[in-house]
């Protein structure tokens, strides 16, 4: 699907307070971005992510959900 289509999405990965979540958001993050035509914000996405959730899991004792959506052009990214 490419990027200019205004079709919005969002997806929302729960996470178990677990260190290996940091890696398996990354990949599955990444994965949502390409298979929206998304490329170009991978790596900032990616960088984003890696923060939300290593800090989610260092500083909960609870499950955390990393929430990814488009809307108007716009990404946002958030635990």
């Amino acid at each position: 699907m490419p990027e200019n289509e205004c079709e919005p999405w969002e997806y929302c990965l729960h996470i178990p307070n677990d260190p290996r979540a940091v890696t398996i958001s990354r990949r599955t993050l990444r994965l949502i971005l390409t298979m929206h035509g998304l490329i170009r914000l991978v790596d900032t996405a990616e960088l984003l992510a890696t923060e939300l959730v290593s800090n989610a899991v260092r500083h909960t004792k609870g499950p955390a959900a990393l929430r990814v959506t488009w809307r108007d052009g716009v990404l946002r990214v958030g635990a």
